[in-house]
């Protein structure tokens, strides 16, 4: 693999591959050697930023990288990018999870043999290290999960995991190629394996089909729970529990399920406190030593998190039977007025049609067929004379299917501000909620701000953040009315961001944040969602309300991550691949920009590196914190996207179909070495 256009930075924590081998370097001004480098990357349990002091819990048992840190004669925990379980039967190991396979170089290197690797839950960063291993142990996987381990070409080549994305569970950190699978286990199996007694107990939450393994040896009772949690008071992400739930008759999807994942990981958090366990060894924030009381104050800020969500959430207005426990409590916010619309306006499906005294029209997206055989009725019948525009205020699909249709069908411009257009332009090069493979020419990209006439009536356009990072709103004024078309962002309950893999930043200026600040400076007299039949308005008071919730928000989940910005656990899109899906001859050539987010408040650089499918390599990809031979820097400045270009080799032999480039990504924490996340995004190549 080759890296372009990256830069690095002049005072970089990054340490090229001859630097790593060197005695000693320094670190923000501190001499360090290799070894106290490593141990600032990975020796502390709080893997993923800089551990925090938590009164009255023991948040960590020091242990050094690359070593296993024994918690009993028998058991003990081997410290690298995925902390894995090892329990030890003389010479011979059972690993609970492997992350990158570091865990087998060190058991090499100690005379030890691997013959059982139990794994927690299907993401590939629990057990990458398995690619080049499986064939030699016997390796155990929850029975609910079976598939997303041995039948993984499935779910790559399932339509649901590319288009019209709807359901977040399975998630897409599915293993890039099958692993063979010896047996599997289920809730409630217990058995013995050398000195310990393991049983297994589903802990749902993270994944659907999760396990954790309750070891009991040496009159100690230890349990690997993998990412139920990230350590005490804290999860390792929100994405992650995005799940689809049923209350009463109503059942909705993920996509709508914002924490919805959050009662079973309740359940699952109550049913490891059952087993009175000694230890909690989590995959990244290490070995919890008061498990009752780092569970409680999980459980503490995952109620608070949630009980502010729903104080603003535009839910309330769609489906309130989902919410009845919070109607009337007072930190729920109140539902703002709703008014007539006025006669030159049409509502059709998700559409929003303006209607000039000429009888022009002027229309706002086109989910589905209906919108198209509306409009020609209305021609038909002199309602309207002729179609003249079409705006589309975001990419999803239930609002831009039907537009190739359209455009064909009446021959007028389109028209859409930056954000939304490098979607709908570019469909492939994106994996998002709702997106559709419709692809669209926008005629007319309109930068924030940019007014023009119409008829009688001005229109401005706007980027609006809301329920979507990749959304547009549109200011239509005529005489007094000043009508805002803000696609489905608010509601009368307020804003819509339920689904959080649609990047609803938090940070200031930004997000829903910007928008409530843009719709205080333009006072509309009417807003429009795509999906509600009536207008409706809010008030000054109300827009601070929201920003003052959402603050809070911010607050309350940088509680509940260890990131050192939440967004961290919250925008899955921090990391990704453009394009996301690309095809390429066998022997060609696959290039692709990795793009980060870089949410920190000051310049930070990362590094990145793609791994190939294992079928497509001749040799094995050294493990994470060994090297930096094949990483490629990104230097990016504060709350900005930047990229660097990888390049990857197709074998000639490659089979046709669909294959699975993963991206590592190391991050430059606050006073810490590099951390690693190992295969947190990917890219698709198709062989032709």
């Amino acid at each position: 693999m080759k890296g372009t256009n990256g830069r690095s930075c002049p005072n970089s924590q990054f340490l090229e591959a001859d630097q790593m081998k060197s005695a000693e370097i320094c670190v923000h001004g501190r001499r360090l050697s290799r070894r106290g480098l490593l141990r600032g990357s990975l020796g502390a349990p709080l893997l993923l930023a800089t551990p925090r002091s938590l009164a009255g819990v023991d948040t960590e048992i020091p242990a050094k990288p690359g070593t296993v840190n024994w918690l009993t004669d028998h058991v003990g925990v081997f410290c690298g990018p995925v902390h894995v379980g090892v329990l030890r039967n003389s010479h011979e190991l059972a690993l609970f999870d492997c992350g990158d396979g570091e865990v087998f170089d060190w058991a090499e290197q100690q005379g030890l043999k691997i013959s059982t690797v139990f794994v927690t839950h299907h993401h590939r960063e629990q057990a990458s290290g398995l690619e080049r291993n499986s064939a030699e142990i016997e390796v155990v996987v929850p029975e609910s999960e079976l598939k997303l381990f041995t039948h993984v070409t499935d779910y790559w080549a399932a339509p649901g995991t590319r288009w019209h994305i709807y359901n977040q569970h399975p998630h897409h950190w599915t293993f890039p190629e099958p692993i063979a699978v010896t047996r599997t286990v289920r809730d409630g199996d217990s058995f013995t394996w050398g000195p310990g007694r393991i049983s297994v107990l589903a802990t749902p939450g993270h994944t659907d089909g999760a396990v954790s393994y309750c070891v009991e040896v040496d009159g100690r009772r230890i349990v690997f729970c993998g990412d139920l949690l990230y350590g005490p008071g804290q999860l390792p992400d929100l994405y992650s529990l995005q799940k689809g739930f049923q209350r009463g008759q109503r059942r909705i999807s993920d996509y709508h399920g914002y924490l919805g994942a959050q009662e079973w990981l309740k359940a699952s958090l109550n049913r490891v406190l059952e087993l009175k366990p000694d230890f909690l060894v989590t995959s990244h924030g290490g070995i919890v030593t008061d498990p009752r009381q780092a569970i409680a104050l999980v459980l503490e800020r995952l109620e608070k998190a949630y009980r502010n969500y729903v104080s603003t959430s535009a839910l309330r207005h769609y489906f309130p039977e989902l919410f009845t426990e919070f109607a009337g409590q007072p930190d729920q916010l109140p539902f703002q007025e709703t008014l007539e619309v006025p006669s030159y306006l049409r509502h059709i499906g998700t559409s929003w049609i303006l209607i000039s005294k000429d009888r022009a029209a002027f229309v706002m997206d086109c989910g589905t067929r209906q919108v198209i055989e509306a409009l020609e009725s209305m021609l038909s019948q002199g309602t309207i004379k002729r179609v003249e525009g079409l705006w589309i205020t975001h990419y999803h699909d239930d609002h831009v299917d039907a537009i190739p249709e359209f455009l064909q069908r009446f021959g007028c411009p389109c028209y859409a501000v930056p954000s939304v257009a490098s979607v709908v332009s570019r469909p492939l090069a994106w994996r998002l909620p709702c997106i559709s493979p419709s692809q669209i020419a926008v005629d007319h990209i309109l930068a924030d701000g940019t007014s023009l006439s119409w008829h009688e009536f001005r229109l401005t356009a706007f980027e609006f953040p809301g329920q979507t990072l990749y959304h547009g709103a549109l200011l239509v004024e005529t005489g007094s009315d000043r009508l805002f078309f803000v696609g489905d962002s608010f509601t009368p309950s307020g804003i819509d961001d339920y689904c959080i893999q649609n990047r609803n930043f938090l940070h200031d200026g930004m997000g829903f944040q910007r928008c409530l600040e843009l719709v205080m400076k333009l006072r509309p007299t009417h807003m429009f969602n795509c999906h509600v039949d009536r207008a409706f308005r809010f008030t000054p008071d109300f827009c601070q309300a929201i920003i003052g919730r959402l603050k809070e928000r911010r607050q309350l989940l940088a509680q509940l991550f260890p990131w050192p910005d939440p967004h961290f656990g919250m925008d899955e899109l921090w990391v990704r691949a453009d394009p996301y899906e690309q095809s390429v001859k066998a022997g060609g050539i696959a290039n692709f920009k990795v793009v980060v987010f870089n949410h920190l408040k000051r310049e930070a650089e990362f590094r990145v590196r793609a791994v190939p499918p294992f079928s497509w390599r001749k040799s094995r990809v050294p493990a994470a914190r060994h090297s930096w031979k094949g990483w490629s820097p990104i230097l990016a400045a504060a709350r900005t996207e930047t990229g660097v270009t990888l390049t990857v080799e197709v074998p000639r032999n490659a089979q046709p179909g669909r294959h699975i480039v993963t991206l590592d990504v190391a991050c430059p924490w606050e006073n810490s070495a590099p951390q690693f996340l190992l295969g947190f995004a990917e890219a698709v190549v198709v062989v032709e």
